[in-house]
């Protein structure tokens, strides 16, 4: 489960009242949740209390960034590539893991070969999402397709990629919208319209910064990351 705040708040948290949980806002008349000193677990435990109800709160940078997996340490790929090389793979890879290899993971970010091309019938759409004010790679990002719960999540680089059926209800006119988003607290979300036939280059995305990036305030949404889209 992921968490944003599409409206962020404007008020002064420094103007507030100070209460047990937060600050009361007497311009909405509201107690805004201080959740910036706590954990994702904490917060979480706070978020599933009955009495939670629409919340409204207080954020820091990097709290509720969707998880990424982390990259295989490069001492294990080296690993890996030496006992290829003296035919001990399949021992190996049967200590590896014992989950089926084709089965993507919900959120995660399908890794495909930059020059490789999706079979007859599917698109395959990749790209970088950047941070506009440094221009490095946005980790955690999420690229939703359209208005579905489909797409990816982009790596520790900010790379992210995803094959679609190329005639899909959420193609129009041949052209599919991309709804991607960094963590709320540093990030505006961006629509991105990409042409799917012919097989579409690589995108390069910029995101903007929010106003006040590091903190926000306001009313909490709970979503899903999204999840590999069906190919039938």
């Amino acid at each position: 489960m992921a968490f944003s705040v599409p409206s962020p708040c404007s008020k002064a948290w420094a103007n507030m009242t100070p209460t047990a949980d937060g600050r009361f806002c007497g311009s909405c008349q509201h107690e805004v949740v201080d959740f910036s000193r706590m954990s994702d677990v904490e917060v979480t435990a706070w978020l599933s209390r009955p009495t939670a109800g629409n919340v409204c709160g207080f954020f820091r940078a990097g709290q509720f960034a969707p998880v990424v997996p982390a990259p295989q340490p490069r001492w294990r790929r080296w690993l890996v590539t030496a006992l290829a090389l003296l035919g001990l793979e399949p021992v190996l890879t049967a200590c590896q893991t014992t989950a089926p290899q084709n089965t993507p993971a919900v959120g995660a970010t399908e890794q495909a070969d930059a020059t490789a091309s999706a079979p007859k019938g599917q698109v395959t759409i990749r790209g970088r999402v950047l941070d506009d004010s440094t221009g490095t790679g946005v980790q955690g990002a999420e690229i939703f397709i359209g208005e579905t719960k489909y797409g990816a999540v982009t790596d520790e680089q900010g790379n992210f990629s995803f094959t679609m059926p190329q005639q899909w209800e959420v193609v129009q006119n041949g052209t599919v919208s991309l709804r991607i988003q960094g963590s709320p607290f540093v990030f505006k979300q961006q629509i991105v319209s990409v042409k799917v036939s012919p097989a579409p280059s690589a995108l390069s995305v910029r995101l903007k910064s929010v106003e006040g990036r590091g903190q926000i305030m306001g009313r909490i949404v709970q979503h899903d990351p999204p999840q590999a889209p069906p190919l039938k």
